[in-house]
């Protein structure tokens, strides 16, 4: 009697790896989103948090929105540059690069002027844009706001709804 497998049994098992590896892609690519949005709400967040602590130290008479960029922040941000993607030691300007986002301090002041925003710079998503604002919003108590963006890209692969306008752009 021969040992081994039939030409059938291999092409039957091959079909089922690949069925299961076909309903496994989306899943993962949107825990990958997911997951950079995660990483984008803490950066806000923590901008938002040095902004401030920055505001605070300066004199509000005299304080003109946009004196002052990244640099001036006390918070570690992993900026790159955005045409060749290579890391930079220091983050300056009101714009910053990270490897999936652009972040900016500058947002209108229609939209809060502390406010800080960012937005998806690549992938199915880009062009999506982020705002937060730090105080709760008094219509829905919310902090943090998504919007599609003209490029297309959905705010509901990162589990949140569309409002507003884009708050920054690429």
């Amino acid at each position: 009697m021969k040992k081994g497998f039939t030409l059938v049994e291999i092409l039957v098992a091959v079909m089922i790896v690949t069925l299961l590896v076909a309903m496994a892609v989306p899943m993962y690519e949107k825990t990958v989103e997911k997951s950079r949005m995660a990483e984008a709400r803490t950066l806000l967040k923590n901008i938002y948090e040095a902004k401030m602590r920055t505001l605070d130290a300066v004199e509000r008479d005299t304080f003109t929105p946009g004196l002052f960029g990244f640099d001036a922040l006390d918070v570690s941000i992993p900026c790159v540059n955005p045409s060749t993607g290579d890391k930079m030691s220091r983050c300056t300007g009101s714009d910053i690069y990270t490897k999936d986002f652009k972040y900016s301090l500058n947002v209108p002041a229609a939209y809060g002027s502390n406010s800080v925003c960012a937005v998806r710079r690549k992938g199915d998503n880009a062009g999506v844009t982020f705002l937060y604002v730090g105080d709760e919003d008094a219509v829905n108590g919310e902090k943090f706001f998504c919007n599609n963006g003209s490029s297309g890209g959905s705010c509901d692969a990162y589990g949140l709804d569309s409002t507003g306008a884009a708050w920054c752009t690429l």
